[in-house]
């Protein structure tokens, strides 16, 4: 086998590997325009990088035919390529965002790594593994609680980091539409960018009059959730400025 072959064979390995990893994050673990919310793209193609393009490089580099340490080379490519495809794939599983929690004004997307495991223990469940859940909240009745819960928002984590206190979204209804407001106050925050939004509400069908919008407040870039003007049901979240 000469070497070309052997970085060939290689280089379909981790791309098929690569293929399957883009796929979940892409569609499951980080669904679309979430990668870029929360901000995780950056990290994934360096796994990327180092899986697809990295390992196959090496093994073009060392491999020689009859070569007596060859067996060894190629054993640390596969373990330094390994580790660091676990450990990249574990730095954006504990980086996925697992709710996006509704808080009446605002909405919140709630990483995986922001949930106190006394959370998950308070509300006998575990996180979210397949996708990010879309989630109301249940103020607190307990003086104690709340009072907790305000200590740890001015920490940056809120009701919706606290899975005992989600609630479906659709309970919310009325409260999002209050605090829901107009595509043309979306269209004045992204100026320039009108035909951008006048395309993302066209090929979903809508118009300015059928839906309203709120700000999706996230670690890499804030966005916003459309919302059904009537409803309250969630479209999407669209890539688009929702406040200054």
């Amino acid at each position: 086998m000469t070497r070309f072959k052997a970085a060939a064979i290689h280089l379909g390995v981790c791309a098929v590997v690569g293929g399957i990893l883009l796929a979940l994050f892409w569609f499951v673990w980080y669904p679309d325009p979430l990668f870029r919310a929360v901000g995780g793209l950056e990290v994934f193609l360096v796994v990327l990088a180092v899986d697809v393009v990295l390992g196959p490089a090496l093994t073009l580099t060392v491999f020689k035919p009859g070569k007596k340490s060859l067996k060894m080379d190629l054993a640390i490519i596969a373990i330094v390529q390994v580790a660091a495809l676990l450990y990249g794939t574990s730095t954006l599983l504990l980086g996925r965002p697992v709710y996006v929690a509704a808080l009446g004004a605002r909405f919140d997307v709630i990483r995986a790594s922001e949930v106190a495991e006394s959370d998950l223990v308070a509300a006998k469940r575990a996180l979210p593994m397949w996708g990010p859940e879309w989630v109301g909240i249940r103020e607190a009745t307990d003086r104690a609680e709340r009072e907790r819960i305000l200590m740890s928002a001015l920490a940056g984590a809120d009701y919706g980091h606290m899975p005992q206190h989600h609630a479906p979204i659709e309970s919310m209804r009325e409260e999002i539409l209050k605090f829901a407001k107009p595509i043309a106050e979306l269209r004045m925050r992204n100026k320039g960018r009108d035909g951008e939004l006048t395309a993302w509400l066209q090929a979903r069908g809508l118009t300015d009059e059928s839906v309203l919008f709120q700000g999706l407040k996230a670690r890499g870039e804030d966005m916003a959730v459309v919302l059904d003007a009537t409803t309250a049901k969630v479209i999407g979240i669209a890539p688009f400025k929702p406040w200054d």
